[in-house]
């Protein structure tokens, strides 16, 4: 799942694993961990994959919550200073709460990826549609990334004997076209690009933020109108097309309160924003 941000302007197992906390406090506030998510963090760590990337978000001490689908939130809080602006991002986990805890754990190792990786800032008013898109795919903590460790942790899953026979043929559905691209990269990546019936669409949706040439050939090299492979779970929507509208909400609420912030006084951030803001004026 990719990560959804959220805006709020203001003025404003077991070996040697670390230990499956039942209940955390976040904010002051204690949250019960479901039984079922409690098995998944366990079923997680008695993977080498899943005891470093939980160890990762353990040290970070993001918070592992059940939820509707399973998605990595990140909550950004923009506060002015004076004609100064900071952003503050506070991330959290949700797991499907409707799921087997195997596959919870597979999805606990793909969120963890996103929630404890580098990330672009989506706010950067520098950034543009093509960089935004490139790499919530390609970089690091990025969809490739994640689907390639949910599938080595299910990897590792598929040999534990006490994992029932029916759930490890799901598995290896699951997976057996990202083992098979794990030692080819470039093709691996590629395959995130294929966009079926939105390939089109997607095409004018990018040039109405005006890339330059360059970026057009590049992206003219990796679209294919295939049939999608990988899709957004929350979007239903290939992860390109996914990630181009989560840009273009991200940039649209930016400008908008950018504009009503700034009457009566210059905001440093939005002289920079304005190319931003012009580029996808006109964008769908």
């Amino acid at each position: 799942m990719m990560v959804r941000f959220q805006l709020l302007l203001v003025l404003w197992l077991l070996i040697k694993a670390l230990p499956v906390h039942a209940v955390e406090v976040v904010e002051g506030a204690a949250y019960q961990k479901p039984e079922g998510l409690v098995k998944a963090i366990a079923l997680l760590q008695q993977t080498e994959a899943g005891r470093e990337i939980y160890q990762r978000a353990h040290e970070a001490q993001v918070p592992i919550r059940e939820g509707k689908i399973s998605k990595t939130e990140i909550t950004a809080t923009r506060t002015l200073e004076g004609k100064n602006e900071r952003y503050d991002f506070v991330v959290q986990v949700l797991i499907s709460q409707d799921k087997d805890p195997v596959f919870q754990a597979l999805d606990l190792a793909h969120e963890l990826v996103h929630a404890v990786s580098p990330k672009k800032n989506p706010f950067d008013p520098n950034m543009n549609a093509s960089e935004y898109v490139q790499h919530g795919i390609e970089g690091e903590g990025g969809e490739a990334n994640a689907i390639a460790e949910e599938c080595k942790v299910g990897r590792e899953l598929s040999d534990n004997k006490a994992i029932k026979s029916e759930t490890v043929q799901l598995i290896k559905a699951r997976c057996q076209y990202v083992w098979k691209l794990e030692n080819d990269n470039s093709k691996w990546k590629k395959s995130f690009y294929q966009l079926g019936q939105y390939y089109h669409n997607f095409i004018r949706a990018l040039n109405a933020t005006k890339p330059d040439y360059r970026e057009v050939a590049e992206w003219n090299e990796k679209l294919e109108a295939k049939s999608p492979m990988f899709s957004s779970a929350a979007a239903h929507k290939p992860y390109p097309v996914a990630l181009l509208e989560e840009y273009l909400e991200v940039t649209k609420i930016v400008c908008d309160r950018a504009m009503k912030s700034r009457i009566g006084r210059g905001i440093a951030s939005f002289t920079a924003f304005e190319e931003r803001c012009k580029a996808i004026r006109n964008s769908p």
